[in-house]
């Protein structure tokens, strides 16, 4: 994406180590930038080979909990806290419906 470094219409801002690309619209950056706030306040975001995983997990073994959703991983040398899944289904809308 570093082709679009010097574009126009988008504003490009390195947060935490990596470059994050918004819209050099002053209002819709604002609301870019308070969505991404909103969203790291979560928690941690699994990465995207972490989530793929995840989701993998989750459809073959769609009951079981985030707990053994993590051990399940964990027997698969991927480390991925319960928490750090409980993050990634909120933040998609995949969280357990009630």
């Amino acid at each position: 994406m570093v082709e679009f470094a010097d574009h126009p219409q988008i504003r490009r801002e390195k947060t935490q180590g990596r470059f994050v690309y918004y819209c050099a619209d002053r209002s819709v950056y604002s609301r870019q930038q308070q969505r991404r706030s909103a969203l790291s306040a979560q928690g941690r975001q699994p990465t995207a080979f972490e989530a793929i995983a995840i989701l993998v997990e989750k459809i073959k073994h769609p009951a079981p909990s985030n707990e053994a959703l993590s051990q399940r991983l964990k027997r698969q040398k991927l480390s991925v806290e319960p928490e750090t899944i409980k993050n990634l289904l909120a933040r998609h809308g995949l969280a357990a419906k009630k």
